[in-house]
């Protein structure tokens, strides 16, 4: 008999955290009767919304919540990437297109991961390269060429905003903000497309100021970039993304295959063996990635993960999680009120600073950092780099706990402290 996931819990804008962060971008508080919108784009949901202050008080009027975010930007630069970058061998772009060994989604996701980085590195530079050392390449990447890929996905989100004003009953130029929050949000091209759409000019949250707010106990994190999910959610628009981007990775990797003579063979031996891939990374399909992302988040904010193919979870706000059930209470035991848990996320990879971000926005108490120092000449890994966690990535804890971690470093051990 199998086993029926519970119904994911709804996560919502939390309009007083969202006025309050309003308040701090701008400096005031929300008069009374004025209404004021939130563009929250997270790792693998969208959520617009119109919040009023109404006699005191502070209330949703109308919210939409679509599955884009920033896994589905990253899927779009890896299959863009893969068509840029051929020379770097068609059997690496089969392995990364089709992982069928654990050394292949390990390579995925590191690559992945690498790509989640360069995203957000564009957000305050023109251009990044993106490296990575098992295969041997290194992909320069403008942000440019990033923003022409995610370019209409971002206009998808200006389409809801618009429906969810118009459903209001508001008009752009009545608003008193526009409060963009969330990760991926931060990239400058979604603060442009507003600014042209709405002629208001947005505002930033603080990037760990969190907007969302679950209706019920906080369960598994909803928002991790590589999780496997047993069910895609409806979608009302751009359906297609994911099987055209499927298409465009498969076919770059068939055109490598009818020319691999020419190409060449650009695979890396010896990939670690680590952990399991999973993914809401790529958002794309289950041919592209054998993961995608869902939209349903919980009470904390985005931050990027990586659990096992079964079911476990990772980093805040991050992606798809099936929901933890409490357990019956027995009859023998007094009915109490399960503490709040949450998805360890993985900062495995993650420098300090973004390992700290990563699990505050999880929703877990902090972070207890080990340095481990290495050889001048030891390249195999980059200052305060994190190489170890614990407890392990997607096992399932109380948030009142700490996540111990341990990074590299070859000069000063409080170069990394955050």
């Amino acid at each position: 008999m199998h086993n029926v996931p519970p119904a994911a819990s709804p996560v919502r804008i939390d309009p007083g955290a969202a006025a309050a962060s309003l308040g701090s971008a701008t400096g005031g508080p929300l008069a009374s009767g004025a209404a004021f919108a939130v563009y929250r784009l997270g790792r693998s949901s969208f959520h617009a919304a119109v919040v009023r202050r109404v006699e005191g008080d502070v209330v949703v009027i109308a919210e939409r919540t679509e599955p884009i975010g920033g896994a589905e930007f990253d899927g779009l630069l890896l299959a863009y990437l893969s068509g840029r970058h051929p020379d770097a061998g068609v059997r690496l772009w089969s392995r990364i297109a089709d992982p069928a060994e654990a050394a292949d989604r390990q390579l995925r996701a590191r690559l992945l991961e690498k790509i989640t980085r360069a995203r957000e590195e564009l957000s305050e530079r023109d251009f990044t390269v993106i490296t990575l050392p098992e295969a041997d390449i290194k992909m320069p990447l403008t942000r440019e060429e990033f923003e022409s890929r995610v370019g209409e996905l971002v206009e998808s989100t200006a389409d809801v905003m618009e429906e969810t004003l118009a459903e209001a009953g508001v008009h752009p130029a009545e608003l008193a903000g526009l409060l963009m929050a969330g990760g991926a949000a931060r990239t400058p091209l979604a603060a442009t497309t507003l600014r042209r759409r709405f002629g208001v000019e947005p505002v930033l949250a603080a990037p760990n100021a969190k907007v969302l707010l679950a209706e019920a106990a906080p369960v598994a994190t909803r928002e991790l970039p590589f999780v496997d999910e047993q069910e895609a959610p409806p979608r009302r628009r751009g359906q297609g993304r994911a099987v055209v981007l499927t298409a465009a990775l498969l076919v770059v990797v068939g055109a490598g295959a009818a020319f691999g003579s020419q190409l060449g063979d650009g695979d890396s031996a010896g990939d670690d063996v680590a952990a399991d891939e999973s993914t809401a990374a790529a958002a794309t399909s289950e041919t592209l990635a054998d993961a995608s992302a869902e939209p349903s988040e919980t009470a904390s904010e985005e931050a990027s993960a990586t659990p096992s193919e079964s079911p476990t979870p990772d980093e805040t706000e991050l992606g798809p999680e099936d929901p933890v059930e409490d357990e019956a209470p027995s009859e023998s035991d007094p009915t109490t009120e399960s503490a709040p848990i949450g998805s360890v996320p993985n900062v495995v990879g993650m420098s300090t600073a973004e390992a700290h971000r990563a699990v505050e926005e999880a929703g877990f108490a902090g972070v207890e950092q080990t340095g481990e120092q290495r050889g001048v000449f030891d390249w195999s890994h980059e200052d305060c780099e994190i190489i170890d966690q614990s407890p392990e990535p997607g096992s399932t804890r109380a948030l009142s706990e700490s996540v111990s971690v341990t990074f590299s470093y070859s000069g000063e051990a409080s170069d990394c402290d955050v």
